[in-house]
Protein backbone atom coordinates (compact mmCIF):
# COMPACT_ATOMS: atom_id res chain seq x y z
CA UNK A 1 0.00 0.00 0.00
CA UNK A 2 1.43 3.71 -0.74
CA UNK A 3 2.65 5.57 1.39
CA UNK A 4 1.09 9.25 1.58
CA UNK A 5 1.76 10.82 4.81
CA UNK A 6 4.17 13.37 3.36
CA UNK A 7 1.71 14.18 0.85
CA UNK A 8 -1.00 14.56 3.47
CA UNK A 9 0.76 16.73 5.38
CA UNK A 10 1.88 19.13 2.22
CA UNK A 11 -1.96 19.22 1.70
CA UNK A 12 -2.85 20.08 5.20
CA UNK A 13 -0.27 22.75 5.57
CA UNK A 14 -1.29 24.15 2.05
CA UNK A 15 -5.15 24.70 3.03
CA UNK A 16 -3.77 25.86 6.58
CA UNK A 17 -1.73 28.91 4.58
CA UNK A 18 -4.75 29.42 2.38
CA UNK A 19 -7.33 29.75 6.00
CA UNK A 20 -9.32 26.89 4.34
CA UNK A 21 -10.90 25.23 7.89
CA UNK A 22 -13.31 23.16 5.75
CA UNK A 23 -12.66 20.91 2.45
CA UNK A 24 -14.38 18.30 0.48
CA UNK A 25 -12.33 15.29 -0.55
CA UNK A 26 -13.09 14.18 -4.34
CA UNK A 27 -11.02 10.79 -5.32
CA UNK A 28 -10.42 8.31 -7.71
CA UNK A 29 -12.15 5.01 -6.88
CA UNK A 30 -9.27 2.69 -6.73
CA UNK A 31 -7.12 1.11 -4.17
CA UNK A 32 -4.15 3.10 -5.33
CA UNK A 33 -6.33 6.29 -4.16
CA UNK A 34 -8.60 5.60 -1.28
CA UNK A 35 -4.65 4.77 0.20
CA UNK A 36 -4.76 8.51 0.75
CA UNK A 37 -7.63 8.59 3.09
CA UNK A 38 -6.28 7.65 6.39
CA UNK A 39 -3.47 10.06 6.10
CA UNK A 40 -5.19 12.85 5.31
CA UNK A 41 -8.09 12.48 7.83
CA UNK A 42 -5.52 11.82 10.61
CA UNK A 43 -3.48 15.19 9.17
CA UNK A 44 -6.78 17.08 8.99
CA UNK A 45 -8.10 16.26 12.61
CA UNK A 46 -4.48 17.25 13.93
CA UNK A 47 -4.61 20.89 12.10
CA UNK A 48 -8.50 20.96 13.13
CA UNK A 49 -9.75 21.38 9.73
CA UNK A 50 -13.27 19.57 9.09
CA UNK A 51 -13.62 17.17 6.34
CA UNK A 52 -17.08 17.77 5.38
CA UNK A 53 -17.69 15.29 2.27
CA UNK A 54 -15.61 12.57 0.66
CA UNK A 55 -16.76 11.72 -2.71
CA UNK A 56 -15.61 9.11 -4.55
CA UNK A 57 -15.84 8.28 -8.48
CA UNK A 58 -15.49 5.10 -10.77
CA UNK A 59 -12.34 5.36 -12.54
CA UNK A 60 -14.13 4.94 -16.42
CA UNK A 61 -17.61 7.20 -15.52
CA UNK A 62 -20.17 8.01 -17.99
CA UNK A 63 -20.62 12.02 -18.24
CA UNK A 64 -23.76 11.71 -16.21
CA UNK A 65 -22.35 10.32 -13.36
CA UNK A 66 -19.43 12.62 -13.37
CA UNK A 67 -22.78 15.86 -13.33
CA UNK A 68 -24.47 13.57 -10.61
CA UNK A 69 -21.56 14.21 -8.17
CA UNK A 70 -21.10 17.63 -9.07
CA UNK A 71 -24.44 18.49 -8.46
CA UNK A 72 -24.06 16.90 -4.78
CA UNK A 73 -21.74 18.97 -4.26
CA UNK A 74 -23.25 21.91 -5.12
CA UNK A 75 -26.03 20.84 -3.22
CA UNK A 76 -24.18 20.29 -0.02
CA UNK A 77 -22.33 24.22 -0.52
CA UNK A 78 -19.34 23.18 -0.28
CA UNK A 79 -16.71 25.51 -1.54
CA UNK A 80 -13.44 23.92 -1.05
CA UNK A 81 -12.31 21.05 -2.78
CA UNK A 82 -9.11 18.47 -2.38
CA UNK A 83 -8.57 16.18 -5.82
CA UNK A 84 -6.67 13.25 -5.69
CA UNK A 85 -6.93 11.18 -8.83
CA UNK A 86 -5.44 10.44 -12.11
CA UNK A 87 -5.13 13.30 -15.06
CA UNK A 88 -7.82 11.42 -17.73
CA UNK A 89 -10.38 11.50 -14.76
CA UNK A 90 -9.43 15.14 -13.88
CA UNK A 91 -9.58 16.35 -17.15
CA UNK A 92 -13.27 15.69 -17.36
CA UNK A 93 -13.84 16.13 -14.11
CA UNK A 94 -12.76 19.91 -14.43
CA UNK A 95 -14.08 20.44 -17.85
CA UNK A 96 -17.74 19.27 -16.29
CA UNK A 97 -17.03 21.81 -13.16
CA UNK A 98 -16.47 24.58 -15.52
CA UNK A 99 -19.20 24.18 -17.57
CA UNK A 100 -21.72 24.11 -14.19
CA UNK A 101 -19.72 27.26 -13.18
CA UNK A 102 -18.08 25.64 -10.25
CA UNK A 103 -14.73 27.22 -10.95
CA UNK A 104 -14.91 30.65 -10.48
CA UNK A 105 -15.55 32.81 -7.73
CA UNK A 106 -16.56 31.30 -4.49
CA UNK A 107 -15.02 27.70 -5.23
CA UNK A 108 -11.34 26.88 -4.53
CA UNK A 109 -9.30 23.15 -6.18
CA UNK A 110 -6.44 21.99 -4.59
CA UNK A 111 -5.11 19.11 -6.89
CA UNK A 112 -2.37 16.57 -5.32
CA UNK A 113 0.53 15.40 -7.64
CA UNK A 114 -1.63 12.62 -9.15
CA UNK A 115 -2.84 15.72 -11.54
CA UNK A 116 0.31 17.76 -10.96
CA UNK A 117 2.76 15.79 -11.84
CA UNK A 118 0.80 15.47 -15.31
CA UNK A 119 -0.16 19.06 -15.77
CA UNK A 120 2.51 20.36 -18.31
CA UNK A 121 1.02 17.67 -21.05
CA UNK A 122 -2.46 17.47 -20.29
CA UNK A 123 -5.45 18.74 -23.13
CA UNK A 124 -5.40 22.60 -23.56
CA UNK A 125 -9.11 22.18 -23.17
CA UNK A 126 -8.95 20.38 -19.52
CA UNK A 127 -5.90 23.52 -18.76
CA UNK A 128 -8.21 26.11 -19.91
CA UNK A 129 -11.01 24.65 -17.03
CA UNK A 130 -8.61 24.52 -14.89
CA UNK A 131 -7.40 28.47 -14.21
CA UNK A 132 -6.85 28.92 -10.44
CA UNK A 133 -6.37 25.59 -9.25
CA UNK A 134 -3.44 24.88 -6.32
CA UNK A 135 -1.36 22.43 -7.53
CA UNK A 136 0.85 20.19 -5.14
CA UNK A 137 3.72 18.00 -6.60
CA UNK A 138 7.30 17.17 -5.72
CA UNK A 139 9.85 19.88 -5.92
CA UNK A 140 12.11 19.30 -9.29
CA UNK A 141 15.61 21.45 -8.39
CA UNK A 142 16.89 22.81 -11.99
CA UNK A 143 20.18 21.65 -11.77
CA UNK A 144 22.97 21.43 -14.52
CA UNK A 145 22.49 17.46 -14.01
CA UNK A 146 18.77 17.67 -15.04
CA UNK A 147 19.15 20.05 -17.79
CA UNK A 148 22.05 17.72 -19.40
CA UNK A 149 19.74 14.29 -18.94
CA UNK A 150 16.54 16.36 -20.20
CA UNK A 151 18.89 17.08 -23.66
CA UNK A 152 20.79 14.08 -23.74
CA UNK A 153 16.99 11.77 -23.70
CA UNK A 154 15.09 14.58 -26.35
CA UNK A 155 18.20 13.81 -28.31
CA UNK A 156 17.86 10.10 -28.59
CA UNK A 157 13.94 9.90 -28.50
CA UNK A 158 14.42 12.52 -32.24
CA UNK A 159 16.88 9.72 -33.20
CA UNK A 160 13.88 7.13 -32.70
CA UNK A 161 11.39 9.41 -34.04
CA UNK A 162 9.37 8.78 -30.67
CA UNK A 163 7.43 12.31 -30.78
CA UNK A 164 5.30 10.96 -27.47
CA UNK A 165 8.09 10.68 -25.58
CA UNK A 166 10.32 14.07 -25.93
CA UNK A 167 8.77 15.17 -22.54
CA UNK A 168 9.92 13.74 -19.44
CA UNK A 169 7.43 13.61 -16.25
CA UNK A 170 8.23 13.01 -12.38
CA UNK A 171 7.56 9.33 -12.78
CA UNK A 172 9.99 9.11 -15.40
CA UNK A 173 13.07 10.59 -13.45
CA UNK A 174 11.95 8.92 -10.51
CA UNK A 175 12.77 5.91 -12.35
CA UNK A 176 16.04 6.65 -13.90
CA UNK A 177 17.30 8.02 -10.06
CA UNK A 178 16.31 4.40 -8.91
CA UNK A 179 17.88 2.46 -11.38
CA UNK A 180 21.15 4.84 -10.82
CA UNK A 181 20.55 4.58 -7.04
CA UNK A 182 20.75 0.83 -7.30
CA UNK A 183 23.29 0.25 -9.58
CA UNK A 184 25.33 2.58 -6.82
CA UNK A 185 24.22 0.17 -3.90
CA UNK A 186 25.58 -2.58 -6.31
CA UNK A 187 29.29 -1.21 -6.74
CA UNK A 188 29.35 0.49 -3.09
CA UNK A 189 28.47 -2.96 -1.66
CA UNK A 190 30.50 -4.79 -4.22
CA UNK A 191 33.77 -2.25 -3.53
CA UNK A 192 33.35 -3.20 0.54
CA UNK A 193 32.96 -6.46 0.05
CA UNK A 194 35.56 -8.57 -2.10
CA UNK A 195 33.50 -11.56 -4.16
CA UNK A 196 30.14 -9.88 -2.58
CA UNK A 197 28.38 -11.58 -5.49
CA UNK A 198 28.91 -15.21 -4.77
CA UNK A 199 29.06 -14.47 -1.04
CA UNK A 200 26.57 -12.01 -0.09
CA UNK A 201 23.63 -12.48 2.27
CA UNK A 202 20.13 -11.23 2.65
CA UNK A 203 20.84 -8.80 5.48
CA UNK A 204 24.07 -7.49 3.63
CA UNK A 205 21.84 -7.03 0.22
CA UNK A 206 19.13 -4.58 2.59
CA UNK A 207 21.75 -2.63 4.44
CA UNK A 208 23.30 -1.28 0.68
CA UNK A 209 19.62 -0.92 -1.12
CA UNK A 210 17.75 0.53 2.13
CA UNK A 211 19.97 3.83 2.85
CA UNK A 212 18.01 6.35 4.13
CA UNK A 213 18.28 9.10 1.81
CA UNK A 214 19.38 9.15 -1.78
CA UNK A 215 20.02 12.79 -4.13
CA UNK A 216 19.13 12.02 -7.80
CA UNK A 217 18.57 14.59 -10.47
CA UNK A 218 14.90 14.55 -9.29
CA UNK A 219 16.25 15.96 -5.87
CA UNK A 220 16.61 14.43 -2.46
CA UNK A 221 14.68 10.72 -2.41
CA UNK A 222 13.90 9.81 1.36
CA UNK A 223 12.95 6.18 2.74
CA UNK A 224 10.42 5.73 4.41
CA UNK A 225 8.77 2.73 5.39
CA UNK A 226 10.69 1.23 2.75
CA UNK A 227 9.05 3.33 0.20
CA UNK A 228 10.90 6.23 -1.26
CA UNK A 229 9.31 9.97 -0.87
CA UNK A 230 9.99 13.56 -1.93
CA UNK A 231 11.32 15.52 1.16
CA UNK A 232 10.11 18.73 -0.68
CA UNK A 233 6.71 19.93 -2.28
CA UNK A 234 5.90 22.75 -4.79
CA UNK A 235 3.08 24.94 -4.38
CA UNK A 236 1.59 26.72 -7.93
CA UNK A 237 -0.90 28.04 -9.12
CA UNK A 238 -2.16 27.10 -12.42
CA UNK A 239 -2.66 30.18 -14.71
CA UNK A 240 -2.22 28.19 -17.97
CA UNK A 241 0.63 28.46 -20.32
CA UNK A 242 2.56 28.82 -17.44
CA UNK A 243 2.56 28.03 -13.69
CA UNK A 244 3.02 30.50 -10.81
CA UNK A 245 4.89 29.45 -8.33
CA UNK A 246 3.74 29.92 -4.33
CA UNK A 247 5.67 28.40 -1.88
CA UNK A 248 7.26 25.44 -1.09
CA UNK A 249 6.82 22.56 1.87
CA UNK A 250 9.62 21.17 3.38
CA UNK A 251 9.36 17.65 5.92
CA UNK A 252 10.20 19.44 9.41
CA UNK A 253 9.99 22.63 8.40
CA UNK A 254 6.74 23.97 6.56
CA UNK A 255 6.18 26.33 4.10
CA UNK A 256 7.90 28.72 2.95
CA UNK A 257 8.31 31.37 -0.14
CA UNK A 258 11.77 30.25 -1.23
CA UNK A 259 13.04 26.91 -0.65
CA UNK A 260 15.63 26.55 1.71
CA UNK A 261 15.85 23.03 1.97
CA UNK A 262 19.64 22.28 1.58
CA UNK A 263 22.31 23.69 4.31
CA UNK A 264 26.00 23.29 4.59
CA UNK A 265 25.29 21.32 7.60
CA UNK A 266 23.88 18.28 5.60
CA UNK A 267 25.75 15.12 4.31
CA UNK A 268 27.00 14.69 0.82
CA UNK A 269 25.13 12.43 -0.42
CA UNK A 270 26.41 10.79 -4.53
CA UNK A 271 24.85 12.63 -7.04
CA UNK A 272 23.21 10.56 -9.70
CA UNK A 273 25.07 12.21 -12.36
CA UNK A 274 28.23 12.36 -10.81
CA UNK A 275 31.17 9.78 -11.89
CA UNK A 276 32.54 6.77 -10.10
CA UNK A 277 36.00 6.67 -12.05
CA UNK A 278 38.09 8.96 -12.66
CA UNK A 279 38.98 8.09 -16.02
CA UNK A 280 37.36 5.06 -18.52
CA UNK A 281 40.06 3.15 -20.57
CA UNK A 282 38.54 1.82 -23.51
CA UNK A 283 40.52 -0.77 -25.54
CA UNK A 284 41.35 -0.33 -29.20
CA UNK A 285 43.01 -3.08 -31.12
CA UNK A 286 46.74 -2.37 -32.49
CA UNK A 287 46.78 -3.38 -36.36
CA UNK A 288 48.34 -1.46 -39.73
CA UNK A 289 44.98 -2.74 -41.71
CA UNK A 290 42.00 -2.20 -41.95
CA UNK A 291 42.14 1.53 -40.75
CA UNK A 292 38.66 2.46 -41.95
CA UNK A 293 37.45 0.94 -38.96
CA UNK A 294 40.00 1.55 -36.26
CA UNK A 295 42.99 4.45 -36.93
CA UNK A 296 44.06 4.92 -33.29
CA UNK A 297 47.52 4.79 -32.40
CA UNK A 298 49.26 6.48 -29.34
CA UNK A 299 51.12 9.36 -29.41
CA UNK A 300 49.20 10.91 -32.89
CA UNK A 301 46.25 12.84 -31.39
CA UNK A 302 45.72 15.23 -34.54
CA UNK A 303 45.61 11.72 -36.93
CA UNK A 304 43.13 10.51 -34.13
CA UNK A 305 40.93 13.48 -33.60
CA UNK A 306 40.50 13.75 -37.95
CA UNK A 307 40.36 9.39 -39.06
CA UNK A 308 39.69 7.97 -35.77
CA UNK A 309 37.57 4.74 -37.84
CA UNK A 310 33.84 4.21 -37.94
CA UNK A 311 33.93 2.47 -35.08
CA UNK A 312 35.45 4.82 -32.71
CA UNK A 313 32.76 7.42 -34.34
CA UNK A 314 30.19 5.59 -33.61
CA UNK A 315 31.28 5.00 -29.97
CA UNK A 316 32.11 8.73 -29.17
CA UNK A 317 28.80 9.22 -30.31
CA UNK A 318 27.02 6.73 -28.12
CA UNK A 319 29.39 7.78 -25.41
CA UNK A 320 28.21 11.24 -26.25
CA UNK A 321 24.41 10.67 -25.74
CA UNK A 322 24.26 7.96 -22.98
CA UNK A 323 26.70 9.64 -20.40
CA UNK A 324 27.42 12.10 -18.65
CA UNK A 325 29.52 14.96 -19.81
CA UNK A 326 31.14 14.90 -16.74
CA UNK A 327 32.82 11.57 -17.47
CA UNK A 328 36.04 10.85 -19.74
CA UNK A 329 37.61 8.18 -21.35
CA UNK A 330 40.75 7.16 -22.68
CA UNK A 331 41.75 4.85 -25.60
CA UNK A 332 44.45 2.30 -24.81
CA UNK A 333 46.52 0.33 -27.39
CA UNK A 334 46.32 -3.38 -27.14
CA UNK A 335 48.82 -5.90 -28.76
CA UNK A 336 47.81 -9.44 -29.38
CA UNK A 337 44.73 -10.79 -31.67
CA UNK A 338 40.88 -10.04 -30.62
CA UNK A 339 40.59 -13.00 -28.24
CA UNK A 340 43.54 -11.12 -25.98
CA UNK A 341 41.56 -7.80 -26.31
CA UNK A 342 38.24 -9.82 -24.65
CA UNK A 343 40.26 -11.46 -22.08
CA UNK A 344 41.35 -7.59 -20.73
CA UNK A 345 37.83 -6.77 -20.34
CA UNK A 346 37.41 -10.10 -18.41
CA UNK A 347 40.59 -9.29 -16.43
CA UNK A 348 39.44 -5.73 -15.86
CA UNK A 349 42.73 -4.60 -17.12
CA UNK A 350 40.36 -2.22 -19.06
CA UNK A 351 37.15 -1.34 -18.92
CA UNK A 352 35.92 -1.76 -22.07
CA UNK A 353 37.08 -2.84 -26.05
CA UNK A 354 36.05 -1.02 -29.17
CA UNK A 355 36.63 -2.34 -32.72
CA UNK A 356 35.55 -4.46 -35.04
CA UNK A 357 35.36 -7.42 -32.76
CA UNK A 358 33.26 -10.08 -34.47
CA UNK A 359 31.07 -12.35 -32.04
CA UNK A 360 32.22 -15.28 -31.48
CA UNK A 361 31.04 -17.88 -29.50
CA UNK A 362 34.55 -18.19 -27.64
CA UNK A 363 34.44 -14.51 -27.09
CA UNK A 364 30.65 -13.93 -25.34
CA UNK A 365 32.13 -15.94 -22.94
CA UNK A 366 34.21 -13.90 -21.68
CA UNK A 367 32.64 -9.86 -22.29
CA UNK A 368 28.89 -8.73 -23.10
CA UNK A 369 28.47 -7.35 -26.88
CA UNK A 370 26.53 -4.58 -27.62
CA UNK A 371 23.73 -4.85 -30.62
CA UNK A 372 25.90 -5.68 -34.03
CA UNK A 373 26.48 -2.17 -36.02
CA UNK A 374 28.15 -3.76 -38.84
CA UNK A 375 27.19 -6.52 -41.41
CA UNK A 376 29.52 -8.97 -42.25
CA UNK A 377 29.69 -12.24 -43.98
CA UNK A 378 31.20 -13.50 -47.10
CA UNK A 379 29.66 -12.26 -50.21
CA UNK A 380 30.24 -13.26 -53.64
CA UNK A 381 30.26 -11.69 -57.08
CA UNK A 382 28.93 -13.24 -60.04
CA UNK A 383 28.69 -11.85 -63.75
CA UNK A 384 25.25 -10.93 -64.84
CA UNK A 385 24.32 -12.12 -68.17
CA UNK A 386 21.82 -9.94 -70.29
CA UNK A 387 22.30 -12.14 -73.24
CA UNK A 388 19.64 -14.74 -72.27
CA UNK A 389 17.33 -16.83 -74.73
CA UNK A 390 14.77 -15.12 -76.63
CA UNK A 391 12.93 -18.01 -78.58
CA UNK A 392 8.84 -17.52 -78.63
CA UNK A 393 9.00 -21.72 -78.15
CA UNK A 394 10.62 -21.24 -74.44
CA UNK A 395 7.20 -21.95 -72.58
CA UNK A 396 7.86 -25.80 -74.50
CA UNK A 397 10.81 -26.31 -72.63
CA UNK A 398 9.99 -27.12 -68.90
CA UNK A 399 8.51 -30.28 -70.37
CA UNK A 400 10.72 -33.08 -72.88
CA UNK A 401 8.76 -33.48 -76.17
CA UNK A 402 8.15 -37.44 -75.16
CA UNK A 403 5.79 -36.08 -72.21
CA UNK A 404 4.32 -33.30 -74.56
CA UNK A 405 3.13 -36.17 -77.22
CA UNK A 406 1.32 -38.16 -74.03
CA UNK A 407 -0.45 -34.92 -73.37
CA UNK A 408 -1.57 -34.73 -77.12
CA UNK A 409 -2.42 -38.38 -77.47
CA UNK A 410 -4.87 -38.16 -74.46
CA UNK A 411 -6.51 -34.86 -76.01
CA UNK A 412 -7.26 -36.62 -78.75
CA UNK A 413 -8.64 -40.16 -76.91
CA UNK A 414 -10.59 -38.02 -74.55
CA UNK A 415 -12.47 -36.16 -77.84
CA UNK A 416 -12.82 -39.42 -79.39
CA UNK A 417 -14.47 -41.03 -76.21
CA UNK A 418 -16.64 -37.93 -75.69
CA UNK A 419 -17.72 -37.99 -79.32
CA UNK A 420 -18.63 -41.46 -79.14
CA UNK A 421 -20.97 -41.03 -75.77
CA UNK A 422 -22.13 -37.68 -77.38
CA UNK A 423 -23.24 -37.89 -81.39
CA UNK A 424 -26.57 -38.93 -80.83
CA UNK A 425 -28.11 -36.31 -78.22
CA UNK A 426 -24.81 -33.85 -79.38
CA UNK A 427 -26.02 -31.92 -82.60
CA UNK A 428 -22.24 -30.70 -82.56
CA UNK A 429 -20.94 -33.82 -83.32
CA UNK A 430 -22.76 -34.80 -86.40
CA UNK A 431 -21.98 -33.19 -89.74
CA UNK A 432 -19.04 -34.14 -92.29
CA UNK A 433 -16.08 -36.08 -91.35
CA UNK A 434 -13.78 -32.80 -91.20
CA UNK A 435 -16.33 -30.75 -88.97
CA UNK A 436 -16.13 -34.05 -86.37
CA UNK A 437 -12.32 -34.17 -86.79
CA UNK A 438 -11.63 -30.45 -85.52
CA UNK A 439 -14.49 -31.11 -83.15
CA UNK A 440 -12.49 -34.03 -81.60
CA UNK A 441 -9.77 -32.01 -81.78
CA UNK A 442 -11.19 -28.48 -79.91
CA UNK A 443 -13.22 -30.50 -77.09
CA UNK A 444 -10.32 -31.35 -74.47
CA UNK A 445 -9.02 -27.50 -75.39
CA UNK A 446 -12.44 -25.57 -74.80
CA UNK A 447 -12.92 -27.95 -71.86
CA UNK A 448 -9.56 -26.80 -70.34
CA UNK A 449 -9.93 -23.24 -71.77
CA UNK A 450 -13.57 -22.09 -71.29
CA UNK A 451 -15.58 -23.03 -67.95
CA UNK A 452 -19.21 -24.39 -68.70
Amino acid sequence: MPDFSRLAEATVSTLEMFEWNKVTLIYEDMEFSNAIIPYLTDALVNKDIQLSHKIAIPTFPEDFQILEKLEVLMSSQSEVFVVHMSSNLASRLFVAANKEGMMGKGFAWLVTDGLSNFVDTMDPIAIGSMKGVIGLRPYIPKTTALKNFRTRYKRISSMKQNKAATKLNLLGLWLYDIVWGFGMTVERIGNANSGFLKEMNDRTWLIGILNPSFRGISGILDLVNRQFQPSVFEIFNITGKRNRVIGYWTNGQGISKNNNSTSRNTPRILQAEEPTRAKWKIGVPSKKGFTEFVNIQSGNKSKDDELPGFSIEVFRKVWDLALPSTTSYEFINIDGTYDDLCCQVKYQEIHAAVGDISIVASRTNCVDFTLPYLETGVAMLIKVRHNGPKDMWIFLKPLSWDLWLVIIAICIFIGIVVRVLERRENTEFNGSARKQLSTILMFPCQSVAIPQ
